[in-house]
């Protein structure tokens, strides 16, 4: 397969990451104990918030889109109906296909991938499989690929929820595969974590309306006997709430920077303005926060290169007095220290939290150290540093 190439290629890596084509894996189904034949389910995943974001705010007409039955959830990840396969609720396997096609469309930057027919893979040893049909379009038709049933991303398996024989697999934790990478033009790397995999299946397409008033387990049945508002100086009342889903937010403690003075061979120091990034998307989806800075520039006519301005980020979580929900962990991680000199002329991780972690606020600072060349001229010098969330 051909490559991408040029300033077009240029803008994939800036906006999100970038894509290409591969050996199709095909997936080994396992051993099943007692498998009951798919009739009903679903599965949701949105392949990379991210990328969702770059896509969506091209030129496509229209940029992302839906269809043979596949749909956009409010959340702007995508649902795909069951088609067929196997589960087995005992041992927590399944081979589920599901049916339905997204197409992502720039032809801005010169491509479009179009992703079918999703099928899980659980194997009941804590490990998963989650393959599809990709089609590859790129630099004005010059560069195709067609991949069948590929292994885009391995996920992390956990127990099924079992509802009346019916089998629920929550929020998977998913990495991307070098197929997957491929598959996608190249995006991506091999184990970059992409959005969890939410996927049900029964075996039944009209599982039992639990607010059915013929259903005799309905609690609100005035016949059920174990109604607690029927006597015995009791009531009860039940309690609804909708939660939709947020945004992903940036917000900075200040806009300004003043470094220490520094002579020439000396260096400049002080602290980043606290940044807190707060996810409530309600998709547990990860997120990556980056800087990069430009030139330094006198009044005078000097310039100091961004390259020399590094820092030692820090990262925690916001404190709350609430209990987290389900048992879920929020967790943000520092990037690494950078040197003056090897510094933020190019863009570098101030903070990040992983899929599954994310959900939350966290707050990202760091300590700056600009190294002052030998050769600066004197004079006060400023740049503007720009943190990107994605």
């Amino acid at each position: 397969m051909g490559t991408l190439n040029g300033s077009h290629r240029a803008a994939l890596f800036a906006s999100a990451i970038a894509l290409g084509a591969s050996t199709a894996l095909t997936g080994v189904t396992p051993a099943f104990a007692a498998p009951v034949n798919v009739a009903g389910g679903s599965l949701d995943w949105g392949f990379k918030a991210s990328f969702r974001a770059y896509v969506g705010a091209g030129n496509g007409t229209p940029p992302i889109a839906a269809s043979n039955g596949a749909g956009r959830n409010t959340d702007g990840t995508f649902d795909f109906p069951a088609t067929g396969g196997t589960y087995d609720a005992a041992a927590g396997t399944a081979t589920v296909s599901y049916g339905g096609t997204v197409v992502f469309s720039y032809p801005l930057h010169m491509f479009e991938i179009t992703v079918s027919n999703p099928t899980l893979v659980v194997d009941g040893d804590g490990t998963g499989s989650l393959l599809a049909d990709v089609d590859l379009i790129a630099n004005n038709g010059t560069t195709e690929s067609h991949l069948d049933q590929a292994e885009i991303a391995t996920l992390v398996t956990t127990a099924p929820t079992v509802t009346d024989g019916d089998v629920s697999f929550n929020a998977l934790a998913a990495t991307l595969t070098a197929s997957g990478a491929s598959a996608f033009a190249g995006f991506y790397q091999a184990g970059t974590a992409l959005d969890p995999v939410t996927a049900t299946a029964s075996d039944s397409t009209t599982p039992t309306d639990p607010t059915d008033p013929t259903d005799p387990t309905d609690p609100t049945d005035p016949t059920d006997p174990a109604d607690p508002g029927t006597g015995n100086g009791s009531a009860a009342q039940t309690i609804k709430a909708a939660v939709s889903g947020g945004a992903l937010t940036l917000t900075s403690a200040g806009a300004a920077v003043n470094l220490s003075a520094a002579s020439p061979g000396q260096t400049a120091t002080g602290a980043l303005n606290a940044v807190t990034v707060s996810d409530l998307r309600g998709t547990n989806a990860g997120w990556d926060l980056v800087g990069q800075v430009t030139e330094f520039k006198s009044t005078g006519g000097g310039t100091i290169p961004a390259a020399n301005l590094g820092w030692t980020p820090t990262a925690q979580v916001a404190a709350t007095s609430l209990v987290a929900a389900n048992g879920v962990t929020n967790k943000v991680a520092a990037g690494g220290p950078i040197a003056p000199g090897a510094g933020l002329g190019t863009s570098r991780t101030l903070c990040s939290a992983e899929t599954g972690n994310s959900l939350g606020s966290a707050t990202c600072g760091a300590a700056l150290n600009l190294g002052i060349p030998e050769s600066s001229a004197a004079g006060e010098y400023s740049a503007v540093l720009t943190l990107t969330l994605a």
